[in-house]
């Protein structure tokens, strides 16, 4: 929990009549609570916690609007910045903002402002402090990012993205950016492997699911690297880094931005990284049989999604469409591909688990047993082997959400247990590949009732493709590892249990629609 800079600070208790967007309020401040309430009947009260507080400043342009809902503007208005703030005497000011985030449904947070007006400066001059000195005191909010902007991801609108909705909000909260604009594939990992980090509190992206997996596989190696492990020792209990990692949305599909924060809206994953709070994400390394190939967060896929992945490289040209395309024609060919499997048993079943969600206590049992033992992961020396022709391998680290997909490739696998979830869907007809696409499009069903998929969870687990050796080429797929081609046909792949922290408030089930709204509409 954030706490306040000073005694005297926790126990102020404020109370004022003050103008609130035109209107008369009785206003108090207490510890870390900002209660107003209307002076005549009927008494409508409004209270906003001050750890939703991104920013406060003198009114320097008199902006007497309502809150902007920051879902319906292209841009936030730059206020009360530190640096103007001191071109200003205290007491000239009769009103000051208050910038702060409001929690809306479907996961969604949205940039509000209150104006906050008395005709004793004196009076406004007091208030300010009071706030300032509260926001001062949540020292797990990050003031120094490294941030890579991947021009080329997505639609090609990372730069427009972080000009018109990233970098105004991280003003508001007088976060100081060192921005890098990556030049080409690996730029970040590369950047990372190398870069002085002294003086970073966060490193975050606005990307898809490929540059993400590039801060954090610079990252891990670098942090590794530091403590004079050998990366590529299967044995290697990898380091965690101090860095925090943040993600912002601007790919094709953003399953990992969608994962953390419960959707790919862009100011919602900034409003995450700079309300500063954090949690633990699973990591899982990919091994072939003489070194590490990468790590991934979201999916590692063989088959199906490999075939997409490697076809769609010869369609960029198409952009995002390319998928569809890619993915239509692997749908019709019905591949199936032979292989061996081997993997731990966990004692976890994932069909009759829980959703990862808010305060998940799954995840936070095992943070609790982390910090206690590093290496007192859940694990089972019980291995099970199974062989067959597929459709799909995939080794999930998240449920692998996206807005295409509600409920993802597993639905109940979590985002910090120290487990992946091993899912195998046997080689069928086209009708049952049909019902998979259906089933994985459709919030209201889970995969987990089809016949000829099986889903076990595991801390590790081995795949070789067979036959061996190969009869074509065409009876071996490729690993999609977070958009990314992997072609080594025999891997070990093992979870990481909350190797990163990543920013992240909470992820609340979208099934509710209840009725919320700023207080001013």
């Amino acid at each position: 929990m954030a706490q306040a800079a000073s005694e005297d600070i926790l126990d102020s208790v404020l109370l004022t009549t003050f103008k609130i967007n035109g209107r008369r309020y009785k206003v108090l401040l207490n510890h870390g609570t900002l209660i107003w309430e209307t002076e005549k009947s009927p008494v409508t009260r409004y209270s906003l916690q001050l750890n939703d507080v991104i920013g406060v400043g003198y009114d320097h342009y008199r902006d007497y609007s309502c809150c902007l809902n920051s879902q319906n503007n292209d841009t936030v208005e730059e206020i009360g910045t530190e640096d103007s703030i001191e071109e200003f005497t205290s007491h000239s000011h009769s009103s000051f903002l208050i910038h702060y985030t409001f929690k809306e449904k479907n996961n969604k947070w949205v940039y509000c402002k209150l104006l906050v007006a008395h005709k004793e400066p004196r009076i406004v001059d007091k208030w300010l402090t009071v706030i300032k000195s509260y926001l001062k005191g949540f020292t797990q909010r990050p003031k120094n990012l490294l941030i890579f902007v991947n021009p080329y991801g997505g639609k090609k609108r990372g730069l427009k993205i972080y000009e018109k909705k990233v970098k105004p909000l991280l003003d508001l909260a007088g976060v100081k950016v060192d921005l890098r604009i990556t030049q080409r594939a690996n730029h970040a990992k590369e950047t990372l492997l190398t870069e002085n980090l002294e003086g970073f509190d966060g490193i975050a992206c606005v990307g898809g699911d490929g540059t993400f997996s590039e801060i954090m596989n610079g990252l891990l190696i670098r942090t590794t690297l530091d403590q004079g492990l050998d990366a590529s020792d299967l044995d290697c209990e990898y380091p965690r880094p101090k860095i925090r990692v943040g993600v912002i949305p601007g790919g094709s599909t953003d399953t990992i931005a969608y994962c953390i924060h419960g959707t790919t809206d862009i100011r919602t994953a900034v409003l995450h990284i700079v309300i500063g709070q954090s949690t633990g994400l699973d990591v899982s390394s990919v091994h072939n049989k003489s070194k590490l190939l990468c790590f991934y967060a979201s999916v590692m896929s063989y088959g199906y999604l490999g075939d997409i992945i490697r076809d769609s490289d010869n369609f960029r040209w198409m952009g995002p469409k390319r998928y569809n395309y890619s993915g239509f024609k692997s749908f019709i060919a019905n591949h199936g591909y032979e292989g061996e499997i081997v993997f731990s048993v966990n004692e976890s079943s994932a069909p009759l688990d829980s959703k990862c969600l808010k305060d998940c206590r799954r995840c936070q049992s095992q943070r609790d047993l982390c910090e206690l033992d590093p290496q007192s992961a859940s694990d089972s020396k019980e291995l099970k082997r199974i062989r067959g022709k597929f459709l799909m391998v995939s080794g999930a680290n998240l449920s692998c959400a996206c807005p295409r997909s509600p409920n993802g490739i597993s639905p109940h696998c979590h985002l910090g247990d120290g487990c992946l979830d091993l899912v195998l869907v046997h080689h069928t007809s086209l009708w049952n590949n049909l019902r998979l696409l259906l089933t994985l499009s459709n919030r209201m069903k889970s995969i987990y009732d089809l016949p000829f998929v099986e889903v076990h969870r595991t801390t590790h687990f081995t795949f070789q493709a067979l036959p061996i050796p190969a009869r074509r080429s065409s009876d071996f797929s490729v690993w999609n590892c977070d958009g990314e081609v992997v072609a080594d046909t025999c891997i070990f792949i093992r979870t990481h249990c909350q190797l990163i922290e990543v920013f992240f408030r909470g992820v609340e089930s979208c099934l509710e629609d209840e009725e919320s709204g700023c207080f001013c509409l």
